[in-house]
């Protein structure tokens, strides 16, 4: 029950006292945005197309079984394109307020939304299941995960919003690459590591990136680009 519970204080909890702190701030709107952009470019348009791909095209199929790393890379290039770009278009048309702090409840939005969905809502239900201790460790591993994923997404929206700012669509390209190659390391190193290890290799290698990434957006704002 721990890690279930773990799992809900970061995927629920977290989220929760973001959108209460923007509040507080009045900065809904930019977290509320944040919340859409996810939702609208994964939940209503890139999943749904993956999905029927997956079930509706027999060359999407054998390109994941034959060419399983082109595959992981295309498809964590195509998770950057669809967040990426929905960000800069709801921060281009939609977000007036435009400082480090709209940014950096624009990314809790989006990744909280993200955590609730992938994984709060789950370990809600398992909590009070009486199958709940059988996955208390999986979910304890995906507390963390979310946890540094929404890390990454707060430091990725920064570096959106900065290309907004400073009118330069380079900063939407990086926080593309960027948010490719972690999808995409995600689905390539579970072939090269040992099974027994894969899963600790590929959260060390999330949480590096997205320390790395988040405290790059702590330098832009000391640089004083976003006030």
């Amino acid at each position: 029950m721990i890690g279930i519970t773990f799992a809900t204080v970061i995927s629920i909890g977290l989220p929760l006292t973001a959108l209460l702190y923007a509040c507080c701030k009045k900065r809904y709107i930019p977290f509320v945005l944040g919340v859409l952009a996810f939702v609208v470019s994964q939940v209503l348009i890139r999943i749904p197309i993956l999905q029927y791909l997956g079930e509706h095209s027999t060359a999407y199929s054998m390109f994941s079984a034959m060419q399983p790393v082109l595959f992981a890379i295309v498809i964590g290039l195509s998770a950057g394109i669809f967040e990426e770009l929905a960000r800069f278009i709801s921060m281009r048309f939609f977000m007036v307020q435009r400082d480090w702090q709209s940014g950096f409840f624009f990314g809790a939005g989006h990744g909280g939304i993200e955590a609730v969905l992938f994984v709060g809502s789950s370990a809600v239900f398992l909590l009070f299941s009486s199958t709940a201790i059988a996955y208390s460790n999986t979910y304890f591993i995906s507390g963390i995960e979310r946890f540094f994923a929404m890390l990454l997404h707060i430091g990725l929206s920064i570096i959106v919003l900065q290309g907004v700012v400073r009118k330069r669509f380079l900063y939407v390209v990086l926080a593309i690459i960027i948010h490719g190659v972690v999808d995409a390391l995600a689905g390539i190193l579970p072939l090269y590591v040992p099974k027994d290890s894969a899963l600790l290799v590929v959260e060390v290698t999330v949480a590096v990136i997205a320390l790395a990434v988040f405290n790059y957006s702590l330098w832009i704002k000391r640089k004083g680009v976003l006030q």
